[in-house]
């Protein structure tokens, strides 16, 4: 599955489990944040913002968007924001590409 595949689904989502679910994998931002992270920014419980994500869990599944693609996609964003040249020392470690989110 592509990046830009799971970003159109992700946009099914409500604007709120959107963000919580980007948050929360660290998709569009530096690192995955924690519940109760992401808690504190939106002023709420952290066990309100598990509901919520266990709800854009749920929807995203019925469409076949796992944890597992959000996990690897968003460890590919990470690699792409990195300077080429540490990923050229880098040695074998697993370079991102597109093949990695087919499904």
């Amino acid at each position: 599955m592509d990046q830009e595949r799971i970003s159109g689904l992700l946009r099914t989502l409500s604007p709120r489990q959107e963000k919580v679910v980007r948050l929360y994998f660290g998709l569009g931002c530096e690192r995955p944040h924690s519940a109760g992270e992401i808690a504190k920014e939106f002023g709420i419980s952290s066990h309100v913002i598990s509901g919520i994500l266990g709800g854009a869990k749920r929807r995203l599944a019925l469409v076949g968007l796992t944890p597992t693609h959000l996990k690897e996609a968003a460890k590919c964003e990470a690699e792409l924001r990195q300077p080429i040249l540490s990923q050229v020392f880098a040695g074998s470690r697993k370079k991102c590409s597109v093949r990695n989110f087919r499904s």
